[in-house]
């Protein structure tokens, strides 16, 4: 067994005793009136300098007695040398989402975006007695309530016109469903009805469904039979759902709007009668129809696409070694552009390059990979996500060691990782000690490379930031605090 030095032991109490002293007396110092004081302060300050001053002759006694082994050097140093390349998600998932998104945005950075929305809907309750719709239903109007979210992505000055449609075929509520989903074989080529929509309203918007197609369909709901409001496969068998979309003559350079699906409702107006000749009437039903509620089981699927046609971004997934590292990276919410982070060789060999005779071994304190904002200005603050992920699938939107957001969200613990924007000075701090930590440890096996994308958590906000890559002038940095052990 390996004996330690009873000098540096001791030597290590006694700081820890002087320290403890004044911290002691600090408190009772504070609670002290101000001419005890001035008096105490002086005699703590003399006491300070002699204590200190024993120490100034023997501050390394004993450091020879301690085992080779047991000697450690700590160090601070910036490393470069890592590859960054775009890339773009081709599964992300929007069946899970609560909003329905749909319209057209342009960006001159981050391109165009376009939007749709599928979902089914659900008889929630209707407004009187057991009979519902009774023997002879009249019907009077057919409503739909949207609630838009307040967020938006492109020019909301400009006058959209969207399209409501008839699902002729099925959505699985068991299914996940994409954002490169194609509607088309389950989507009914017949304007259900039409509506146009300028700026972002911010009270319900209330449509009067009053079209020819609209009243056939209102007609089709009154079911006196009751028979497929027995049941969620009934119903969707009779009634599949609509899609929202920009009519095709829209403009494309509007805007992309979200809309809250729990707050969306259809609602049927109808009179009751008590005959079938219905000349007594007896109660108007109003009968409720849900797009999102836990009760039933509904489907609903955002169809997003991303065109960079004609702007700076471009070789999307062209991620290979041979590729050429590009000056900036880009993050975007809603599956996309991303960056492709890759650690070269000559970062590898820098880092394990730190470990010199006579140290043997290297242990990562704090790994801080720093990404700065290309125009850190007040307008792309605004438009940056509040924070940023590191991961290791993108594909499964899998973090990184350091940033595992699933166990942060369900602990309500902080991660060290951090990735928060920090508007005063203009970039994102990433923790990545336990990848680097990987790294040292196994440096052929271990992976060197991760996609940084939207936080966990932003997924489904309009959100996009341009930043400063390895090949950016100053290039990108990972400040590194390290402990070499002989």
């Amino acid at each position: 067994m390996k004996r330690k030095s009873l000098f540096w032991s001791s030597r290590i109490k006694r700081r820890q005793n002087i320290w403890i002293i004044i911290r002691r007396f600090t408190t009772k110092y504070s609670q002290m009136n101000r001419p005890n004081r001035r008096g105490i302060a002086a005699t703590l300050l003399l006491t300070a300098a002699i204590l200190f001053s024993c120490t100034k002759v023997d501050n390394q006694f004993g450091d020879d007695f301690i085992p080779d082994d047991e000697q450690m050097k700590v160090c601070l140093d910036t490393l470069r040398g890592i590859d960054t390349y775009l890339t773009e998600s081709d599964s992300f998932p929007t069946s899970g989402m609560v909003y329905g998104y749909m319209g057209s945005g342009w960006d001159p950075v981050f391109g165009r975006t376009k939007a749709s929305f599928c979902a089914q809907y659900n008889m929630n309750y209707f407004t009187t007695g057991s009979e519902m719709f009774g023997i002879a239903p009249v019907f009077d109007s057919l409503m739909l309530w949207l609630t838009f979210n307040g967020s938006f992505y492109g020019d909301s000055s400009k006058t959209q016109k969207f399209n409501i449609y008839e699902l002729t075929g099925y959505l699985d509520s068991d299914t996940t469903y994409y954002a490169d989903f194609d509607p088309s074989s389950i989507v009914s080529d017949k304007v259900l009805f039409s509506f146009e929509i300028t700026g972002v309203p911010s009270e319900e918007v209330m449509l009067k469904l009053d079209s020819e197609a609209a009243i056939e369909f209102a007609h089709r709901l009154m079911d006196t039979t009751g028979g497929t409001y027995t049941s969620d496969s009934l119903f969707h068998d009779a009634y599949k759902g609509f899609c929202f979309a920009p009519d095709p003559s829209s403009d494309p350079d509007a805007c992309v709007y979200r809309l809250a699906l729990a707050s969306m409702e259809m609602g049927l107006y109808t009179r009751n009668f008590t005959d079938a000749t219905a000349t007594t009437p007896k109660d108007t039903v109003i009968t409720y129809y849900s797009f999102d509620n836990t009760l039933f089981n509904q489907a609903h699927v955002s169809m997003i696409s991303h065109d960079y046609t004609g702007t700076p971004i471009q070789g999307i997934n062209d991620t290979l070694t041979t590729s050429t590292p590009l000056p900036y990276g880009y993050v975007q919410t809603l599956g996309g552009v991303a960056t492709f982070v890759r650690f070269t060789d000559d970062f590898v060999d820098q880092l394990l390059g730190k470990v010199v005779a006579p140290y043997n071994s290297m242990v990562i304190n704090k790994a801080s990979l720093v990404w700065s904002l290309a125009d850190p200005t007040a307008e792309n603050f605004n438009q940056a996500p509040s924070r940023i992920g590191s991961y290791s699938d993108y594909r499964k939107f899998t973090g990184i060691p350091d940033y595992d957001y699933t166990y942060e969200t369900s602990s309500g613990t902080s991660l060290i990782y951090g990735g928060y924007l920090d508007r005063t000075n203009g970039n994102y701090a990433t923790d990545i000690t336990i990848f680097l930590q990987k790294l040292i440890a196994k440096p052929d096996s271990a992976p060197r490379t991760m996609t940084l994308g939207p936080g966990g958590d932003l997924l489904a906000e309009f959100k996009q930031v341009k930043l400063k890559t390895g090949a950016s002038d100053p290039p990108l940095r990972v400040i590194v605090a390290y402990t070499l052990v002989k």
